[in-house]
């Protein structure tokens, strides 16, 4: 029996021409109805749109089956990489149609890409593409290695696999996907940065090393896993406003306020790890909340400060 194909990167092709011919043509219908509003751009409108459901998702909860996932990012053809839920500057999509705004030509794809903290087979990623398209609400392309080694386009929706490709022989490693996106998130200082969805908004926070940048990230997937597994009522469980884990991200814009932070393992000897199991009740876990109550004094501390 030939050995499983295995791959520790998921990658979801947006085709940006069908895209913004799909946009126009409705932007046609709708003048024809009597609309006289347009867009600037269409064209930009037209791929914002088509990226906007694949940021909002939270990959670490579309599919278990393909384990922990590291991060998702959106690469662009120009070699840019942004993570998915970050901000991404205008002009990388604005200079992706520049001199096309109003019409149609082929336009080079963009690509999701998720990294895996460890290589799956496919029928993992199968699963999981599947169920990805049921998040974003459409069928979508996922690129997968063949029986071959080859990567193939294939379109997965609800109902499973509908059709195949080759694909080109373009695409980042995970290696290069990590590399890359390090460069955009590390100081060279040291610092790393990480964000947090907080009080309905993303929070910047910073700490001194990637190590302990990646500590805090991991801790607060554990414990959004586990306040998952409680009943997922975040306030209740005593962390309230811990919706969801944190991401690497990039270093902020100049004059942006970030929240300095100690990472778990540094804070009160690591008690906020100590008691973090899976199956911990939650009368165990006093540790966690006196750290995360920690993280809320000091954002909210910063937050007020920036109001005055």
């Amino acid at each position: 029996m030939p050995p499983e194909i295995m791959d520790d990167v998921i990658r979801i092709r947006i085709d940006t021409t069908r895209a913004v011919a799909a946009f126009l043509d409705l932007l046609a219908e709708q003048a024809a109805e009597g609309e006289t509003r347009r867009p600037a751009n269409p064209a930009a409108t037209a791929i914002w749109r088509e990226l906007a459901p694949f940021r909002l998702v939270e990959y670490a909860y579309v599919d278990e089956g393909v384990g922990a996932i590291l991060g998702a990012y959106v690469g662009f053809p120009d070699g840019s990489l942004y993570a998915a839920g970050d901000e991404i500057p205008d002009s990388a999509v604005c200079d992706l149609v520049q001199g096309n705004e109003e019409r149609v030509v082929d336009l080079p794809p963009l690509y999701i890409y998720v990294v895996l903290a460890q290589p799956v087979g496919r029928e993992a990623i199968d699963a999981f593409l599947t169920e990805l398209s049921s998040h974003v609400g459409h069928a979508l392309v996922g690129v997968v290695p063949g029986a071959d080694g080859r990567l193939k386009a294939r379109v997965f929706d609800a109902e499973g696999t509908k059709g195949v490709a080759r694909e080109a022989d373009r695409h980042l490693s995970k290696q290069v996907l990590v590399e890359r996106f390090a460069q955009r998130s590390q100081c060279s200082d040291g610092r790393a940065f990480a964000a947090l969805s907080y009080a309905f908004a993303r929070q910047s926070l910073e700490f001194a090393t990637v190590a302990e940048r990646d500590d805090f990230v991991a801790w607060s997937r554990v414990l959004c896993d586990w306040i998952f597994a409680h009943g997922d009522d975040a306030a209740q469980l005593g962390f309230a406003e811990a919706h969801r884990p944190a991401e690497p991200a990039p270093i902020p814009d100049d004059g942006r306020a970030t929240i300095r932070l100690a990472s778990p393992s540094a804070y009160a000897d690591g008690s906020a790890w100590a008691c973090l199991a899976p199956d911990a009740p939650p009368e165990a876990l006093g540790p966690v909340r006196d750290y995360w109550n920690y993280v809320r004094r000091t954002i909210d501390a910063v937050r007020a400060g920036s109001a005055d």
